[in-house]
């Protein structure tokens, strides 16, 4: 979908920043949309007062042009299947299915975990943190129980992405909990968001970069032998893809030549998208493989994913406790509940194509939005970038695929 103003703060946060900081720059996607670029990444303002609300007001106009989208052509083409906000799969029709979703104890993942469990589905949720996967497991269970859902389960399995060792041995850990079953849905749901200072891996890596990326590249090629020959791959990308505006730099995959929070993240979602794009060419090249369909998506702008980042994670789970603790919080906090989703209504679109029983060959490797099929930009359905890119990725991540 074409990107949009929505809010009187988005336009006021393009005129404080255009007057407050000369390197932040609009440039015109179309006549209906604008796309916020940057010259200096995102730094951050703490110079005075001045500049600090600057900040502020910068980083509510990037959350408002890049995550909040409009009706395209495509969507006013199939105005008469209006996609509802919160999707849900009918009770029961999951049943039998096997879904892994990385990222499943928190967000999107913990509220597709939910949604597809009560619709019959086993789910193995993937957590860094134990803790936090049998914290998401007892929460997920209690849900059930409350909807009186009879067939779905849940289970936890341990995966951080940021550690490509442990990336690697994952198909051991879900053979534990799945035996001979094969896997019908892989979700990879988990990210991160405009991490404001460059931050490696143990592995080396931009860390955005390999959790986005490198980190799901590796684990789908890691238990592809785990897939059923027709399973769904599910790849939450994001519109954000365009502030990637060159295009797939692979010189500036770790940020060698330049870092920003918002670049890099945009260049990883750009990154979702070519690997769903030549995911899927392969696998219809594939005798084995060829009833794999593989989706990016953009799931909307969430509240908790957008907070997190223009306050702050630690004062975003104080705020959730104590409430506003300044004026700058809450106006930030009461402006993007203007324009943004719920979790509920953001998990919608991964959902959908994870359980729909009308999906068609002709909608395999497509970005969707709104659960529609969504045109993208030329750079993200550039063929031999989506070929580079691969080969890097299997170079850096050390693992190939078996297609």
């Amino acid at each position: 979908m074409k990107l949009t103003v929505t809010t009187a703060l988005a336009t006021s946060a393009i005129l404080s920043v255009s007057a407050f900081q000369p390197n932040i720059r609009c440039s015109r996607v179309s006549s209906r949309a604008v796309r916020l670029t940057s010259q200096a990444d995102d730094t951050d303002a703490t110079l005075d007062r001045r500049t600090f609300f600057a900040s502020i007001v910068q980083k509510a106009a990037v959350a408002s042009l890049v995550l909040t989208s409009s009706p395209s052509a495509i969507d006013v083409a199939n105005a008469a299947d209006v996609f509802p906000k919160v999707y849900k799969p009918a009770a029961n029709s999951m049943n039998g299915k096997l879904v892994v979703i990385t990222g499943g104890n928190t967000g999107l993942g913990l509220e597709s975990v939910k949604r597809l469990a009560a619709a019959g589905a086993t789910v193995v949720l993937t957590s860094r943190d134990a803790g936090k996967g049998r914290k998401a497991v007892d929460e997920v269970t209690t849900y059930l129980d409350a909807n009186g859902v009879q067939g779905g389960k849940v289970m936890a399995a341990n995966l951080d992405l940021c550690d490509l060792d442990n990336v690697k041995t994952f198909n051991n850990r879900l053979k534990e909990i799945i035996g001979d079953k094969k896997v019908d849905v892989l979700m990879n749901n988990a990210g991160v968001m405009a991490i404001p200072d460059l931050t490696l891996t143990k592995d080396g890596y931009e860390k955005t970069f390999q959790t986005n990326h490198l980190g799901h590249f590796a684990l789908t090629a890691t238990i592809m032998p785990l897939l059923a020959s027709n399973a769904r791959i599910i790849n939450v990308s994001s519109l954000g893809y365009q502030f990637a505006g060159k295009g797939l730099e692979l010189d500036n995959l770790n940020g060698e030549k330049q870092y920003g929070p918002w670049s890099s993240y945009g260049l990883s979602k750009l990154e979702n998208i070519l690997f769903t794009n030549e995911l899927q060419k392969r696998a219809q090249q594939s005798d084995k493989w060829s009833g794999l369909t593989a989706f990016s998506l953009h799931p909307g702008a969430v509240q908790t994913d957008l907070a997190r980042y223009l306050i702050g994670e630690e004062k975003f789970n104080s705020m959730k406790e104590n409430g506003f603790s300044s004026w700058t919080d809450k106006l930030v906090m009461e402006s993007m509940a203007k324009f943004i989703k719920t979790v509920e209504e953001g998990a919608s679109t991964q959902v959908y194509l994870a359980a729909a029983d009308n999906i068609t060959p002709s909608m395999a490797g497509k970005f969707f939005d709104n659960g529609k099929v969504e045109k993208v930009n030329g750079f993200a359905t550039d063929d031999e970038k989506a070929k580079e890119l691969w080969a890097v990725s299997e170079k850096l991540s050390g693992v190939q695929f078996k297609l």
